[in-house]
């Protein structure tokens, strides 16, 4: 029989051998463990090599597909135009795409200049005018550092531009600061108010109008930025999904208008523009512009009621 000394040795060199394995095994997991990792990486930047070399730059691809429709244009005798979805001033989905289209395309028409119009999201139709592959954006809100590149016809049709919220939503605001502590919804590539740019706020831009209201709707964010005409449109467009579940908060923070832009590197833009200018002044004066407005819903649209009324000739006073 083993004294207790040497059973107590036998158990401890046991002990070492055990703990010994067992730490070997850790070495070898860890070891294994770090090769699989370091495999997969290698794998998944292999695959992301391959798929970038096959797949074709975004900014070309859509700037060669403009070359192309331009060159179209061009060859038809066309002036080429773009210009987002902007429903309801401007959209495939309206018949005539919507009045602003109709009035640019009637009054360009009238003047000598047949159009062919392509749409695209506004921030890309920005770039593609800015390095001249179409003639003319239509439906654009002036600002002064967009007279670098294109020129500005006389306004086309006014907009209010103001905050949506959700219905209930317990949010007030008096002044522009007052907007910082909430998150608020902006158009891509959309030119908004300059207070309200200039006050640093937390805004979260989309391309599409629709997007911010599901946004709105989901609680993502707090407001959003959209034009009252266009908001109408899209809630009264989404049936139960938006019915009775926005409202506006407080008055406009700005009125925009529309202009037809005429690229400046055409050599010949400043004539086009006051062929337009003129062929739109000959439409108001004939009542053209008036039953387009009607067509479209826009009669009372504000720019053209101050237009009408500056416009109006005095009554004679009959003297006493």
């Amino acid at each position: 029989m083993l004294s207790f000394p040497a059973r107590y040795q036998l158990s401890s060199a046991n002990d070492h051998r055990v703990a010994y394995t067992r730490k070997r095994g850790r070495y070898v997991y860890v070891a294994v463990t770090r090769a699989l990792c370091l495999y997969l990486a290698l794998l998944c930047l292999a695959f992301s090599c391959v798929v970038v070399a096959k797949s074709s730059p975004i900014v070309p691809l859509y700037l060669a597909d403009a070359r192309m429709a331009l060159a179209q244009d061009k060859g038809a005798n066309l002036l080429s135009s773009v210009s987002s979805e902007y429903p309801p001033f401007y959209s495939p989905e309206i018949a005539g795409n919507g009045l602003v289209y109709h009035l640019t395309e009637a009054a360009l028409r009238h003047a000598g200049y047949p159009l062919s119009h392509h749409f695209y999201p506004f921030a890309r139709a920005k770039v593609i005018i800015k390095r001249g592959l179409a003639d003319v954006l239509v439906g654009v809100w002036y600002r002064e550092s967009r007279e670098a590149w294109i020129a500005f016809s006389d306004p086309l049709l006014s907009v209010n531009i103001l905050l949506y919220k959700r219905v209930g939503a317990q949010i007030n605001y008096k002044n522009i600061e007052d907007l910082r502590p909430y998150h608020i919804g902006v158009g891509r590539g959309y030119a908004n108010p300059p207070e309200f740019k200039n006050a640093q706020l937390h805004t979260e831009a989309v391309s599409t109008d629709i997007v911010n209201l599901r946004k709105l709707l989901a609680g993502r964010i707090d407001l959003v930025l959209i034009s009252e005409d266009v908001a109408k449109y899209l809630i009264t467009k989404g049936g139960d999904e938006f019915k009775g579940k926005f409202e506006p908060i407080g008055e406009p923070l700005s009125v925009e208008q529309f202009h037809l832009g005429v690229s400046r590197k055409l050599a010949n833009y400043q004539q086009i523009l006051d062929d337009f200018n003129r062929s739109l002044r000959e439409m108001h004066r004939s009542g053209e512009v008036k039953r387009l407005l009607t067509e479209y819903g826009f009669e009372t649209n504000d720019y053209w009621k101050e237009k009408i009324i500056l416009e109006a000739p005095l009554k004679s006073v009959s003297k006493h």
